[in-house]
């Protein structure tokens, strides 16, 4: 098992890094080869600031929203000084206030909503060349149930016509 994750945390690498050298994710990014990259996030304060406004559009109440930039940042191997960062994906996470956690049919129905306003944010509009992860923590007063799932995932599901607990059940699989 060990080396099946070590086999596929390089593979990953060499996509990532094929990806990450194609695309111009930062302004400050260096055109050069020599980088140790190492992964990281960034916040998309801007980007951020319209899933919030599209989810209050939306009519969702007691849900908050925001986007992450994840990718590489490009450290000089010598002085280990960040030269820039190189965008994979954006993910996003969202926190839904419930009242039952255990209400699996609102919880699919609430999802749905969601991910039709994460709809509006399409790769090509958003940072990154590829489709990210998106994150639901919904919560019940001091109660918390996690849903972590990628984009492609959730457009698969949907695809599949599955709504309410289904769609949750479907979003839940590992």
């Amino acid at each position: 098992m060990k080396a099946l994750r070590q086999t596929l945390a390089v593979l990953f690498s060499v996509v990532c890094l094929a990806a990450c050298s194609s695309v111009p994710a930062s302004p400050n990014l260096p055109n050069t080869p020599n980088c140790a990259y190492n992964w990281d996030s960034q916040s998309l304060p801007d980007l951020t600031t319209k899933v919030q406004a599209a989810v209050k559009a939306a009519g969702l109440r007691g849900v908050t929203a925001s986007a992450v930039a994840f990718g590489e940042d490009c450290n000089d191997p010598k002085t280990g000084q960040t030269r820039g960062f190189a965008v994979m994906e954006t993910d996003f996470h969202v926190t839904a206030q419930v009242a039952d956690l255990t209400d699996k049919e609102a919880l699919g129905n609430l999802a749905e909503e969601i991910l039709k306003v994460l709809d509006t944010f399409p790769v090509g509009k958003i940072p990154g060349p590829q489709a990210g992860y998106i994150e639901i923590t919904f919560q019940s007063g001091s109660d918390q149930s996690n849903l972590h799932f990628s984009v492609r995932q959730g457009e698969a599901a949907r695809k599949q016509g599955l709504h309410g607990a289904a769609l949750l059940d479907k979003l839940l699989e590992k």
